[in-house]
């Protein structure tokens, strides 16, 4: 079996792109005859690679967007260079993971004749703006767009509150729905996501959509879990406005001045949350920027009380969930999209109504005040994350679908 991973970057980026290159690494460790396609944008996480040479030119600045805009839909060299691909290495499956920017769906089109699953790894199937928030404001809980319907993510603005980026993503998902039906499996983290897929009523039937978790490494499996703690509690992730950051400082500032909390991380909304903790004079607040060192990473994780994810947004998974899991702590998380198949209230976390503040201020007091409570939950987390969001139960799941589709 033959199979060619394709993914916007073959360099860290985000959550899909760890996703992929460990999906990479897992099929050529167990003997599956796998090779990667994606941009050239570097760094690679591969230094010697033997086929970047394949690669697709990374073309997504602003001046090449003035230069020849209808690249932006429709990259015709990014499809070009993928078939030669195709034409060299003759995959028998083909798994996409994302293509965004300069490869545009055009690429779709060098599937038609082979296998092809697609990772869903947010809602930009259906939310031409991804976070599925209407006038990235709030929640888009009746999925506006779904049928097809972009032109409603223009008429709110949803993409940062910009007509004419609200415009291009909307432009950008028309088309690739006309490219749909050359996938012939959808792969969701989720079931929320899944269901979610479906009710939003783009051509996908039921049967196409499995779910399949997301997974820890078997090197982070080895872990060693910390039930005891320094004394804080710990966000780490983006820093935007869909995050909720800024309700979890809204909270902090409820709560005593003993109470520490440090977030780790950056964003387009970093200022505001600085400028936000500045002028409430919260010093219990500590900005640790984004952590790229692992080991500094690990420490933040084992030392820290509970985690929080404070979202707004439809989180499809939330990976930040089984890393803190697997270090022996507990979550404080909203109870949205896919979160509450992970973190089971009162169980190994605590659930709140996204966006309720004085719910968040409640849960982390119920922690701060409890400390068995907090080794409890920590420890079925534990348990749970060691056997469910393995490397061996992504890969069987996933083997199983592309003999499945042979």
């Amino acid at each position: 079996m033959k199979v060619l991973i394709i993914n916007t970057y073959f360099s860290f980026d985000g959550g899909a792109e760890a996703i992929a290159y460990n999906t990479y690494k897992i099929l050529k460790n167990r003997g599956i005859e796998t090779y990667f396609w994606a941009s050239d944008k570097k760094p690679y996480y591969e230094k010697d690679y033997p086929f970047c040479n394949y690669f697709t030119r990374f073309n997504a600045t602003f001046k090449d967007y003035i230069k020849k805009p209808y690249e932006y839909y429709y990259n015709n060299n990014s499809k070009r260079d993928l078939q030669k691909f195709i034409n060299f290495i003759k995959p028998d499956i083909i798994h996409i993971h994302s293509f965004k920017t300069c490869l545009t769906s055009s690429i779709l089109e060098c599937c038609k004749n082979i296998p092809t699953i697609l990772t869903v790894h947010d809602a930009s199937l259906f939310c031409p703006s991804v976070y599925l928030m209407k006038n990235n404001k709030e929640l888009c809980t009746n999925v506006l767009c779904k049928k097809g319907k972009f032109y409603n993510c223009i008429k709110n603005k949803c993409s940062k509150g910009s007509l004419e980026q609200s415009f291009r993503l909307a432009l950008k998902s028309y088309i690739f729905i006309k490219n749909i039906k050359y996938i012939n499996k959808f792969i969701t983290p989720s079931d929320a996501l899944g269901k979610l897929v479906l009710q939003s009523e783009i051509g996908i039937k039921k049967e196409q959509i499995i779910t399949v978790n997301n997974f820890l490494e078997n090197s982070d499996l080895k872990t060693i879990p910390n039930y005891s703690n320094k004394g804080y509690f710990l966000y780490i992730g983006r820093l935007s406005r869909e995050k909720g950051v800024h309700y979890l400082l809204e909270a902090m500032n409820k709560l005593p001045k003993d109470i520490e909390l440090h977030i780790a991380g950056e964003g387009a909304n970093e200022k505001n949350l600085r400028k936000y903790a500045t002028d409430n004079n919260l010093n219990n607040v500590k900005f640790l920027g984004l952590i790229k060192d692992k080991d500094m990473k690990l420490k933040e994780y084992q030392n820290c009380i509970a985690t929080i994810l404070p979202s707004n947004c439809f989180e499809v998974f939330g990976m930040t969930n089984i890393e803190s899991l697997i270090n022996g702590k507990p979550v404080i998380a909203s109870e949205i999209g896919g979160i509450p198949e992970i973190i089971e209230n009162n169980k190994n976390g605590l659930l709140f109504e996204p966006a309720n503040v004085e719910q968040l201020k409640n849960c982390i007091l119920k922690y701060w005040n409890n400390k068995e409570l907090v080794i409890e939950h920590g420890e079925k987390g534990y348990k749970k994350v060691i056997t469910r969001y393995t490397e061996d139960a992504y890969y069987n799941k996933l083997i199983k679908i592309y003999n499945d589709l042979l």
